[in-house]
């Protein structure tokens, strides 16, 4: 698996994800847990299902914490501080 592409992948599907629940870590992990996963032919098939379900794992498991923690328990710093 392409590390670089991964983390691409899950930095786009968090935004989008907040982007869609104005930044609510609940409504986030909603988000993501109604996207549909990569079919079968799509390219990076294996790097976005991997990135969607870390970003699924991680939302669900913050759901009581702040944006904060779940933005930094996926690695994603620079946004942290962003949205802090």
């Amino acid at each position: 698996m392409n590390q670089k592409l991964f983390l691409a992948y899950l930095e786009e599907y968090t935004l989008e994800a907040l982007e869609e629940a104005g930044d609510d870590v609940s409504l986030a992990a909603d988000y993501l847990g109604k996207r549909k996963r990569a079919w079968i032919l799509a390219k990076d098939r294996a790097e976005k299902n991997a990135a969607l379900a870390r970003a699924r794992k991680v939302f669900s498991s913050s759901r009581g914490r702040s944006l904060y923690v779940a933005l930094k328990s996926l690695g994603l710093d620079e946004l942290a501080k962003e949205k802090l």
